[in-house]
């Protein structure tokens, strides 16, 4: 139950349920899931501990915004480790312990990315180029890589910053041409072409959060 909790909770924050800054009441969502207010207080604390809500003394719990620096630090982290993982995949393409067959996932996401992009949802969007990202990162074959990515949870943020605007669909058509270029470098196994289009990539798509910050929040600032 506590799990399920915390899932309805975070997409309920990250797609627009509730207003950014809001205050979180535990009766209230415990009369609204028909739940006692044990797994309610758990799921909220687990999801302060995550940083999506803030927990303040005699305050409550309520929801949080995140900080343009903290968006750049963490897509400075996300680019170390794209790039470490096209390397390895290269380096295992090279080796033959992948076949070219092996890329075909990437494009199978992106072709499903294209198929309908202006009836698509931010909720779809969110999922299918969260598993191209964590797709190719999976074929780098190093479990630990794998694993933190997972756990910086890239997709989950998007979401959170982008929740209420639609100008992540303006970007639909660069992120096709980006994520095209870095298959296209996957299948040509050369590694500085992969970085370059990593790069180009992930600072656009940095550009992006932080344009999405500034439309949602005017008065922050990279500090």
């Amino acid at each position: 139950m506590q799990e399920t909790l915390h899932r309805t909770l975070l997409e309920m924050i990250l797609f627009g349920y509730f207003e950014r800054g809001a205050r979180l009441y535990p009766q209230e969502l415990s009369l609204k899931f028909g739940v006692s207010l044990t797994p309610v207080r758990e799921a909220l604390m687990r999801l302060a501990t995550e940083g999506y809500i803030e927990a303040i003394p005699r305050r409550g719990f309520h929801i949080r915004t995140p900080t343009p620096k903290q968006v750049a630090d963490l897509w400075q982290v996300r680019f170390g480790l794209e790039v470490m993982a096209g390397e390895l995949a290269i380096g295992r393409l090279a080796a033959g312990e992948l076949t070219p067959k092996s890329l075909g996932v990437l494009e199978t996401i992106q072709g499903k990315l294209e198929a309908a992009p202006r009836r698509m949802s931010h909720r779809l969007h969110v999922d299918l180029n969260g598993r191209f990202h964590h797709s190719l990162v999976e074929l780098s074959g190093n479990d630990l890589l794998i694993s933190l990515y997972r756990s910086i949870q890239m997709q989950l943020l998007g979401a959170w910053i982008q929740r209420g605007l639609n100008s992540w669909r303006d970007r639909l058509e660069s992120e096709g041409v980006e994520h095209h270029a870095i298959i296209a470098a996957l299948r040509a196994r050369d590694v500085e072409q992969y970085r370059a289009a990593t790069r180009k990539h992930i600072d656009r798509s940095l550009q992006g959060a932080l344009n999405d910050l500034s439309a949602q929040e005017p008065d922050m600032t990279l500090e």
